[in-house]
């Protein structure tokens, strides 16, 4: 989960919320590494909201494999 608090960047791994509850949307981004997609994730809004975050899941490829 990655959110912002006091200004600064905080991420955590797990545990995620369960997306029946709690999913408002999603956005899907192509980059590079999990450490960008940190970065992307820090601009959206909600995660400078007290209580909410956003949640950076890595995706499976169409050919099946995950990046490491």
């Amino acid at each position: 989960m990655v959110s912002v608090r006091n200004g600064q960047p905080v991420v955590t791994d797990g545990p995620f919320l369960e997306s029946k509850e709690y999913l408002g949307g999603f956005y899907l981004i192509d980059c590079e590494n999990k450490e960008r997609a940190i970065e992307l994730a820090l601009q959206i809004p909600d995660s400078g909201i007290e209580g909410l975050g956003v949640e950076v899941r890595q995706v499976m490829f169409a050919d099946g494999q995950l990046e490491a």
